[in-house]
């Protein structure tokens, strides 16, 4: 989950006009199989680490590095680098609610938030939709997403982890 600070033009981050907390917004990708927005992400390949498969499939979804040249793509990892090598956080580690699940097989996922709090990093990368992507941008983060499978669970716990708006419901009174 890339994430950043949803700004205006002068660089200042926009707060909800209601809850008053900052809006994030997060790299999403249009399923081509299904046609639901997701977060981009895919399998991890026999004897791959888990942050390269990560990196890899972030840059194949929403950069579309499957079709770039070798110079563009040593240009996108240059970019890159110093997003993926900071301290990220693990959002979700386990089983998951998949449509793919079945009684003998099941779906297990590891979901994991790099967040780029100036958008130096972010806000220039050319995202172009590739590979399983039929489309990829900048989304908004409020309880109003719909997302596909667990997706929405995971944004949500990004979301309270940077104290950023999710929901205009305050919730039950104490």
């Amino acid at each position: 989950i890339c994430c950043r600070w949803k700004r205006d033009r002068s660089g200042n981050k926009i707060a909800h006009p209601v809850t008053g907390k900052n809006i994030l917004q997060f790299v999403a990708i249009k399923r081509r199989d299904c046609g639901e927005w997701a977060i981009p992400g895919g399998m991890v390949d026999p004897g791959e680490k888990i942050s390269a498969t990560l990196k890899r499939e972030f840059e194949e979804e929403a950069l579309n590095a499957l079709q770039k040249s070798p110079e563009e793509k040593a240009e996108l990892e240059k970019r890159l680098h110093k997003l993926f090598s900071q301290e990220h956080f693990v959002v979700y580690r386990g089983y998951v609610d998949d449509p793919r699940n079945t009684d003998n097989a099941w779906m297990e996922t590891e979901a994991v938030n790099y967040h780029d709090e100036t958008g130096e990093t972010m806000d220039n990368l050319p995202l172009e939709a590739g590979d399983d992507a039929g489309m990829v941008k900048w989304v908004d983060i409020s309880e109003k997403l719909k997302l596909y499978a667990s997706h929405s669970y995971f944004i949500k716990l990004v979301t309270e982890k940077w104290g950023a708006h999710w929901s205009e419901d305050p919730g039950p009174e104490c």
